[in-house]
């Protein structure tokens, strides 16, 4: 019974220890676990057992740890669970025919981001003006990829 116990102990710490590596990075409860469990076996295997027990026991459970440490990383395993695929789409710009000092009229409130219809393209805009209420004409800034920069028409 006590070797049956000895051995669940080491088992269930490499394998709590591999799901902290592995599974879990950062939680740290599996880890104390896994680790708390491993030298709870070898303390086990040492007081009940003796010494030379103990000794196989810690050297047992060193070696194994690295063995599982070694073919974890090191098998093609894993590569089964990695994503493959790679993103090629891009965000949609700005209208190019938008241009710096061209006036749009606010769809919605700068606060101090929002929408802008220059012409008759809707954009994302952010405000230089602080914060716009809808429906008021906008001088445009500056045009960049994604967004333009406006700023509120003064007359």
């Amino acid at each position: 019974m006590e070797w049956f116990v000895l051995f669940m102990l080491i088992a269930i710490g490499l394998v709590l220890l591999i799901l902290e590596f592995l599974v879990f990075p950062g939680v740290n409860i599996a880890g104390i676990l896994g680790f708390a469990c491993v030298v709870g076996a070898v303390w086990l295997a040492y007081s009940t057992m003796g010494t030379t027990v103990g000794h196989f026991t810690l050297l047992g459970t060193a070696l194994c740890g690295f063995g599982v440490t070694y073919y974890v990383l090191r098998s093609k395993t894993w590569r089964r669970m990695q994503l493959h695929t790679q993103i090629d789409s891009t965000v949609e710009g700005v209208d190019e025919s938008i241009r710096e000092g061209d006036t749009g009229v606010t769809q919605g409130r700068l606060a101090p981001m929002g929408k802008v219809r220059v012409g008759d393209s809707v954009v994302e805009a952010e405000s230089r003006s602080g914060y716009i209420e809808e429906n008021r004409e906008v001088i445009v800034l500056k045009v960049y990829k994604n967004k333009i920069v406006v700023k509120l028409k003064t007359e």
